[in-house]
């Protein structure tokens, strides 16, 4: 094989005369910490070799002699390229090779680069490749997960070794698939065949183009085991993703990374549903119209200045969601929030049919020092009156336009559940600014059913957090309505730790808790 072409420096996303530039290393740091894990352990990792294991030194091979049914689930939980090595040993372990079920990582089989040495040399991508066109060729018995994120998918898919790849892992009953195409070049189309892998439980799919779906399979029998979905720069019309979405009658969780769809709608219908994530993607309207099982609405929308500001504002619809307890990051500045088919606005007056009384858990990314956002927020309250749990991030403004004084927070109506269920807020990223403490005085004076305020400071160095403590101090003496709050500041080393994966974790009955 020909080395492949450099990955070109930039991919250019096109919106009804905008456009967005951005450069592929820096979608790579999006993507790359949201994709699944690793099958084994990082590539050098001291690990025994198979004779090692079998043999035991020269001494009596007991493992040999084991039911074939446990070597084959010992070679599954091998890496690929050392379950191979294991039909060297005999007959035996050559017919349990054969059939045991192959757990492929092409991350396993990547060769890194040697630091330090004048012979450096770069990682050959199209060995990798080849590596893994060598182990499914000769592998003829089931095949369980595959996680391919080295392989040159261009090169694959134009020699037409991908159909054929595909085809393997339907017949192999391939039960979990990550499938990325690193980006060189942009807008390949993922094979339709994709959609024929009846067996999987999960998908994750990257830098790929969705297929043509006309003359595809529709409905519950194209993947009756499918629970989680993973989307990754890739580019799918709305009709696509709700193709996608019903030939999924058992899907859990949508993740949605690093998309841009701009002059497109993503709507939601699911009726098993319970986790969507949608993770620094772009489009007009996110709207949640029909998912009875949904759960959690984890929102993260993080990329460049745009020339058109219009670009970053997205309209949040929420339907038909009774399950609904876990929602955020809601940002007055980003999203136009709708709910039951009402534009919610600082001073609409709130109805049975514009709250969603089951979300328990709110999060908030306010820029305070932009007057018109930090006005939405008790807006925002209001439509969710049940709310126990309140996250507010503070969000520093490139151009502030006024910050909201304590007279406005005095001047606020009655607020449901500020007033009733909140037990604990936590703010974060707190600068000590004027209007930030404003809010906390104002959460203190008016939740009665609060136990814990957790105020979590921008700056961690020393003299930071002298000077933050310095001007919280006056909150400890402050007028509270609950009896008895908590009141701790927190001095955060470094970034936050939330991440897709937390985000994303339905085991975590707190996503934004760190």
């Amino acid at each position: 094989m020909a080395p492949p072409a450099c990955s070109p420096p930039s991919l250019t996303l096109h919106a009804t005369g905008q456009e967005l530039t951005m450069g592929i290393d820096d979608i790579m740091r999006i993507v790359v910490p949201c994709l699944p894990a690793p099958f084994f352990p990082a590539a050098g990792a001291s690990r025994p070799s198979p004779s090692a294991r079998v043999g035991g030194g020269g001494g009596e091979d007991r493992i040999s002699r084991l039911p074939f049914k446990v070597l084959s689930e010992i070679v599954s939980r091998l890496p690929a390229k050392d379950a191979a090595r294991t039909a060297a040993l005999s007959r035996r372990w050559r017919r349990v090779w054969a059939s045991a079920p192959l757990v492929l990582d092409d991350s396993d089989l990547l060769v890194l680069p040697r630091r330090g040495r004048s012979d450096y040399l770069p990682v050959d991508w199209c060995a990798v490749t080849d590596a893994v066109s060598r182990a499914i060729g000769s592998h003829r018995g089931p095949i369980r997960r595959v996680r391919l994120t080295c392989c040159v998918m261009w090169l694959v898919q134009r020699l037409g070794m991908l159909d054929y790849w595909l085809r393997r892992f339907a017949d192999g009953g391939a039960e979990d698939l990550v499938l990325f195409n690193r980006p060189q070049p942009k807008g390949l189309y993922l094979p339709a065949d994709v959609l024929r892998i009846a067996s999987l439980r999960t998908l994750y799919l990257g830098f790929w183009t969705f297929p043509d779906i006309a003359g595809l399979p529709r409905g519950p029998a194209v993947f009756p085991h499918l629970r989680e979905i993973g989307l990754f720069c890739v580019l799918i019309s709305t009709g696509e993703l709700e193709h996608l979405l019903a030939c999924s009658p058992v899907l859990e969780k949508l993740a949605i990374v690093a998309c841009f769809y701009f002059s497109h709608y993503v709507r939601i219908g699911s009726s098993s549903l319970q986790c969507l994530v949608f993770w620094k993607s772009l489009t007009y309207e996110l709207a949640v119209v029909v998912a009875p099982h949904l759960q959690r609405l984890i929102l993260l929308q993080d990329y460049p200045d745009l020339s058109n500001p219009s670009l970053r504002r997205t309209r949040v619809r929420i339907g038909y969601t009774p399950g609904l307890s876990v929602l955020g990051y809601l940002e007055p500045g980003m999203h136009q929030l709708e709910i039951g088919g009402v534009s919610i606005e600082s001073g609409t007056k709130m109805v049975p049919s514009t709250m969603v009384p089951s979300v328990k858990i709110l999060a908030l990314r306010v820029q305070f020092g932009i007057r018109k956002d930090a006005k939405m927020i008790p807006a925002f309250l209001r439509c969710f009156p049940s709310v126990e749990t309140l996250h507010v991030m503070s969000h520093e403004a490139d151009e502030p336009t006024g910050k909201l004084n304590l007279k406005f927070w005095q001047e606020v109506g009655s607020i449901d559940c500020l007033e009733t269920h909140i037990t604990k807020v936590v703010f974060d990223k707190f600068r000590g600014e004027r209007c930030e403490l404003a809010f906390l005085k104002f959460i203190l004076e008016r939740a009665q059913s609060l136990l814990k305020l957790v105020v979590v400071l921008a700056n961690g160095d020393q003299a930071s957090v002298d000077e933050m403590l310095t001007k919280l101090k006056p909150l400890t003496t402050e007028k509270r309505a609950s009896e008895c709050p908590t009141l701790l500041a927190v001095a955060r080393d470094g970034d936050s730790p939330w991440c897709f994966q937390r985000a994303s974790d339905l085991s975590v009955s707190d996503p934004f808790d760190w």
